[in-house]
């Protein structure tokens, strides 16, 4: 009789399990890890990262009829050391749980990318990277956060935050995030709550054309408007970005352009562009080819001269190779 319960017992259990098993099918782990050998005039030689690198969960529960439960979890870390990004955020990518619909679009709670952060990337080359070859010092960089921290984890990402992604309405969508509570920098010595951040983009994309208009201001209401554009014609892609960022608390300014392009040989990619900072002069001109190993692995090549006016300036040579899983 024992032994005939054990069985059921077991039968339950293994029902059970099968059942937790098909509720979490659609929980999906996810990752991307990218390293490199870098020099740069006047620098030893160096392994680094092309890429920030992430680990990270996500998944969707259906709801019934269009709407879905979502989350996501990401990590951030160094792959040439295995330690974290950074030392104040363990989760540094991404932690928003929050519902969707085709219909009504998209609502998350958490700390993510701002909608300028998650969606200027795709005009740069390289990704937005800051890295290497990457353009993004000139691609509308802007400090989301504006408070002193340790490490800088919050300059392109918000925390307690609302974002909404509407649907695409023949082409068109608008991405927006508001944070719910003040933020208030790590200075022991600042008591005063700052103003929340916030931002909104708008964004077009259709056919071989698309465009971006964004706008957000940070805690010390320093704020930014952006605009770029792409337009693809056959193997050819051409990418453009302009920005004004006003910093409220100095009465200074900061005008950034960029101009770049992709080009397709075969199954290599090409690419290259040039980028300005306005007021202080300082530019960076880039080349690199992208050579794919497989649909999830690539080799690349990246070629590039950076003038600083206020330091010395660097030429620099990189090549890697990147996975994504």
């Amino acid at each position: 009789m024992k032994k005939t319960l054990s069985i059921l017992a077991l039968g339950a259990l293994s029902g059970l399990s099968g059942s937790a098993s098909a509720q979490s099918s659609n929980v999906q782990m996810y990752g991307y890890i990218d390293l490199g050998l870098v020099k740069e005039s006047g620098k030893t030689p160096r392994m680094d990262r092309g890429q920030n690198n992430w680990l990270g969960f996500k998944g969707t529960e259906q709801l019934g009829g269009d709407l879905a439960a979502i989350f996501n979890v990401q990590m951030r870390f160094n792959p040439d050391t295995g330690g974290a990004e950074k030392s104040t955020a363990f989760f540094q990518g991404e932690t928003t749980v929050g519902l969707a619909s085709t219909r009504y679009g998209t609502v998350r709670l958490g700390r993510a990318l701002t909608p300028l952060w998650a969606k200027k990337w795709i005009y740069d080359p390289w990704y937005d990277s800051a890295l290497m070859g990457s353009l993004a010092n000139y691609n509308g960089d802007f400090n989301s956060d504006g408070l002193v921290t340790v490490d800088y984890h919050n300059y392109s990402r918000a925390s307690n935050a609302v974002y909404y992604s509407s649907p695409d309405i023949a082409g068109f969508s608008v991405h927006a995030d508001a944070e719910i509570e003040r933020a208030i920098g790590d200075d022991a010595a600042r008591t005063i709550a700052e103003t929340r951040q916030k931002g909104i983009s708008l964004n077009y994309a259709n056919g071989g054309l698309n465009t971006m208009l964004a706008y957000e201001k940070n805690h010390i209401d320093s704020d930014i408007v952006y605009v770029a554009g792409g337009y693809t014609m056959g193997a050819f892609t051409l990418l453009g970005s302009y920005s004004e960022t006003k910093f409220a608390r100095v009465n200074d300014k900061l005008t950034s352009m960029m101009l770049a392009a992709t080009y397709m040989v075969g199954i290599d990619t090409i690419r290259g562009g040039y980028g300005k900072i306005k007021e202080s002069g300082n530019d960076k001109v880039t080349v690199g080819v992208n050579h794919p190993l497989s649909k999830r692995t690539n080799l690349y090549a990246d070629l590039y001269r950076e003038k600083l006016v206020d330091v010395d300036g660097s030429t620099g040579v990189a090549l890697g190779i990147n996975h994504t899983f």
